[in-house]
């Protein structure tokens, strides 16, 4: 089930649309305004979005209050299009989004360069159904990525990527967010140095990572019901890290650390004023790199 879902159980990639989609009809001022996320929905959930009255009315998981975490992914996922929006304005024309799910980076930005190409990389029931989904919405997309498949504990992304018209010899950068907590260490790691071997010296990476650190009793506890959510769901967590040891694996590996961000660092940049009280409940890092 995991990301796709079944009948009984929302996967993550449509819990994760769904709650996006919510979030951009009802918010004064949407942190990721993702008008594509609700064309990606199943019918019946489409239908709850575009029906409900406002972003209460619609539980994504019933009983359970996930604005803690949602807050906390979509301004991911909104620092990291900040991040390609800069690699784009000084000429970079190659984006690479790991584990992408149903994002919509590449169905909404028509607005960024002609020459742009978008990469999606995940798994291939994931992107099966996602290209079920673009091909019966009555709506044209900006541009329609290129498709890579790869389940990542079993299969190298070198060797699926050179299947594509990815242009090693040219900079590009990677977004890989909202994914490494589902990840052994072991897969991290060997996907991190695949990236960093298949990137052009000064591509960027810009990814998150669930943090090894201190936690309140509140946070614990929300933690506690959100691990049996994502397990029931299928796709349980399997990694942290201390900020110290990404930062060594990622140096050690040969990149340079430009930022790394924490959940009140995106706070302050994306949710300061809001009037309905939205931001990140929980810890979160977020790492901008370059490939040396």
């Amino acid at each position: 089930m995991a990301k796709t879902g079944d009948q009984d159980q929302l996967g993550t990639a449509e819990g994760a649309a769904m709650s996006r989609a919510l979030h951009a009809k009802h918010a004064i001022d949407p942190i990721l305004d993702d008008d594509w996320a609700v064309d990606l929905l199943l019918p019946e959930n489409r239908e709850r979005v575009v029906s409900s009255s406002d972003i209460s009315s619609v539980q994504v998981t019933a009983g359970f209050d996930a604005s803690p975490i949602f807050a906390l992914g979509v301004a991911s996922l909104r620092y990291a299009e900040d991040e390609v929006e800069r690699c784009v304005a000084r000429g970079v024309e190659q984006v690479l989004v790991l584990g992408a799910g149903f994002d919509t980076f590449s169905l909404r930005r028509g607005d960024l360069s002609p020459g742009l190409r978008v990469f999606e990389i995940d798994h291939p029931d994931v992107q099966a159904l996602k290209r079920e989904r673009i091909d019966s919405s009555a709506r044209t997309p900006a541009r329609t990525p290129y498709f890579v498949p790869i389940d990542f504990e079993t299969m190298r992304l070198s060797e699926e990527l050179a299947r594509s018209d990815f242009d090693p010899a040219r900079p590009a950068v990677l977004s890989w967010m909202n994914t490494i907590h589902y990840l052994s260490e072991e897969a991290t790691t060997s996907t991190l140095n695949e990236i960093h071997a298949l990137l052009a010296p000064g591509s960027r990476i810009v990814l998150n990572y669930s943090p090894n650190v201190a936690f309140t009793e509140d946070q614990l506890a929300f933690l506690a019901r959100l691990a049996k959510v994502i397990e029931a769901a299928g796709e349980p967590g399997r990694s942290r890290w201390t900020p110290k040891d990404f930062e060594t694996l990622l140096i050690g590996i040969g990149y340079s650390i430009v930022e790394h961000a924490t959940e009140m660092d995106l706070t302050t940049r994306y949710f300061e004023g809001r009037a309905d009280g939205l931001k990140p409940g929980v810890p979160g890092r977020i790492i901008t790199a370059e490939r040396d």
